[in-house]
């Protein structure tokens, strides 16, 4: 066992050196022998070497009222280093991940999906909240060279959502080598006016994945059955490893998203800053919360806003990877510098009164994978039916190993964990939640938006490796039951 780990880790440090890192390399030997988390550490005190890639915005045409939008999924290149091309997946004319749709509240939309790879995909609208046939679940297969289109009204208030594939058992690679990006709900919200909101220059997108190469540069990918499931040793984010950006000296937004397979992030300031949480994954809190720390699990997004005010740089670091973001505060641009609003929206709470049902999802190993009350996911299996209208209390619990719950369509509230109220940052709108070791966690749930007796939805954990791996069932939401 030491002999593999060890062999394991000479390809691994050999990665770390090609990718100009020796300096930190050394940390590999520990934290690989001796710990569960790989990840080279970037200290924060030097100077970031690579500009942030901010991923493009993709402008739709207007057909009759209808927000079009045309997404390419192909196989890419991209230069995580100069000069080294590697292959990844991509949408559009992009190198690694994809474009930013930005929809608003009311629209009509039609999003084209072309499947330019050799292999099946899907399009998921992760956090969406939309018809069945339009969802792109593992039903909904786009075989190579075949166009997929997703119609949908978009019903919900702002929030920052993402797509990515969702193919029976290969949900996990085609994310990780990057078919992935963002999607940007906005509303008429007046208390959010004053918010940073210039895309990439105050409003900054942030889709951070873990990575490994081998040493001809090449994306190195593994799936495992293990508890926590597989974390690479290389942060990225927007596809740039160590990077930087110069933004205004003000307040700055940054819409981060955990795209990774498997690992979670723990997020801080340097220089004994604090951030502020404004949005969970569904949309904004009801006010601004002062935050030190914040985590987020696979399949997490947050709002936060940082003050570079009266600071020349600010550093966004991680508990493993050290620096993930140097912001450089650059006085030359325009900078928001008014006071955040002490109100950002009125979420009503569901009153457990209201539930019409109550479920149990117990998340634990079954045979060589993983699964969810005791069977592995079968897609001719509907595990669930949900009435129409109807409001769920759903029990979540671990038996064993670390789960993201994610489930499709709704958007939920938190009722309790392990029998404690949920903290102030876990009280907007969820579609993920983190949970371990025998937690057991509340959550209420409307299905009154859609139906549809043929297509199911899903429910799954968002760590991939367990998803890929069997952890998923299906419900299907009907108006008769």
């Amino acid at each position: 066992m030491l002999r593999q780990k060890l062999a394991q880790l000479r390809q691994r440090l050999l990665a770390a050196i090609g990718l100009g890192i020796l300096a930190t390399a050394i940390i590999l030997v520990a934290d690989y022998l001796f710990n569960d988390d790989p990840a080279v550490r970037i200290p924060a005190d030097r100077p970031a070497t690579r500009l942030l890639a901010i991923p493009p915005l993709l402008e739709p045409t207007d057909e009759d009222g209808v927000a079009r939008y045309h997404l390419d999924l192909h196989a890419a290149s991209h230069n995580f280093l100069p000069d080294r091309a590697t292959p990844t997946f991509a949408y559009n004319q992009t190198s690694i991940l994809g474009p930013t749709l930005r929809l608003r509240q009311g629209d009509r939309i039609a999003i084209d999906v072309t499947n330019h790879l050799d292999e099946d995909t899907t399009t998921h609208w992760h956090g969406a909240d939309l018809p069945a046939a339009a969802d792109g679940g593992a039903h909904s297969l786009i075989h190579p060279g075949q166009t997929w289109t997703a119609e949908f009204d978009v019903i919900q208030e702002a929030a920052t959502l993402w797509y990515h594939p969702h193919v029976k058992y290969h949900t996990a690679e085609q994310v990780y080598r990057g078919a992935a990006g963002l999607m940007i709900i906005d509303d008429d919200n007046p208390s959010a006016r004053s918010l940073p909101s210039t895309y990439g220059v105050d409003d900054i997108p942030l889709i951070l994945q873990d990575k490994d190469f081998t040493k001809t540069s090449e994306l190195d990918f593994t799936l495992t059955n293990y508890g926590k499931g597989y974390y690479y040793p290389t942060l990225t984010a927007n596809g740039t490893i160590d990077p930087y950006l110069s933004v205004p000296a003000g307040l700055v937004r940054l819409r981060l998203l955990n795209g990774s397979q498997a690992r979670l992030y723990h997020f801080s300031l340097d220089a004994g800053k604090t951030m502020t949480k404004i949005a969970s994954e569904g949309g904004y809190l009801n006010r601004p919360l002062e935050l030190e720390r914040l985590t987020l699990s696979p399949g997490d997004r947050a709002e936060i806003v940082v003050d570079l005010s009266d600071v020349d740089r600010l550093v966004l670091l991680d508990d493993s990877f050290g620096r993930v973001l140097e912001l450089r505060a650059d006085p030359t641009l325009v900078a928001v510098t008014t006071p955040l609003p002490d109100r950002l929206n009125d979420i009503e709470r569901i009153d457990p009164s209201e539930v019409d049902r109550s479920r149990e999802f117990v998340f634990d190993s079954v045979g060589k994978g993983w699964g969810i009350n005791g069977k592995q996911m079968e897609m001719a299996r509907i595990d669930d039916t949900i009435r129409f209208g109807d409001t769920e209390r759903w029990t979540l619990q671990s038996v064993s190993g670390w789960h993201v719950f994610h489930v499709h369509q709704t958007q939920f509230q938190v009722l309790s964990r392990n029998g404690q109220p949920p903290e102030p940052a876990d009280r907007g709108w969820e579609d993920t939640i983190f949970f371990k070791n025998r937690d057991k966690i509340e959550i209420l749930a409307r299905f009154d938006t859609y139906a549809n007796p043929e297509i199911p939805y899903m429910l799954h954990c968002h760590i991939l490796d367990h998803e890929d791996t069997g952890m998923m069932s299906q419900f299907e939401i009907v108006k008769d039951l």
